[in-house]
């Protein structure tokens, strides 16, 4: 085996393993709703799965409506940083040109001893 074909297959294998390794997180106790007016059930389900999967998203009553590619977020977020975060998570993704982002912010601050 030749030294190129060597490292090619040493990187791959690492970023597998990367991927392997970010795919086991996942958000908290998070519910999310699903509705879909759009004949691509795989755009919604590639949605939802990454809101799950941000680990600095806590996210509850999480509402996500597809229509076409358009895509409308309604639910609470903890923070403004949070719900500016569901929509930038979204953003970029292949699908969607449209984010309408109905988020409330509940303003609950969690005590500094739970951040921790």
């Amino acid at each position: 085996m030749s030294r190129f074909k060597l490292n090619v297959s040493l990187v791959s294998l690492c970023c597998v393993f990367l991927l392997a390794c970010a795919t086991q997180v996942s958000a908290a106790t998070s519910t999310i709703m699903i509705s879909s007016v759009s004949p691509q059930p795989t755009l919604q389900q590639t949605l939802v799965d990454k809101l799950r999967s941000n680990p600095n998203l806590n996210l509850s009553q999480l509402q996500v409506h597809v229509d076409g590619n358009k895509v409308a977020l309604y639910g609470q977020a903890e923070t403004g940083f949070e719900r500016a975060l569901a929509q930038k998570f979204l953003e970029n993704t292949q699908g969607v040109a449209i984010i309408e982002n109905k988020m409330q912010v509940s303003g609950v601050a969690r005590p500094a001893e739970e951040i921790q």
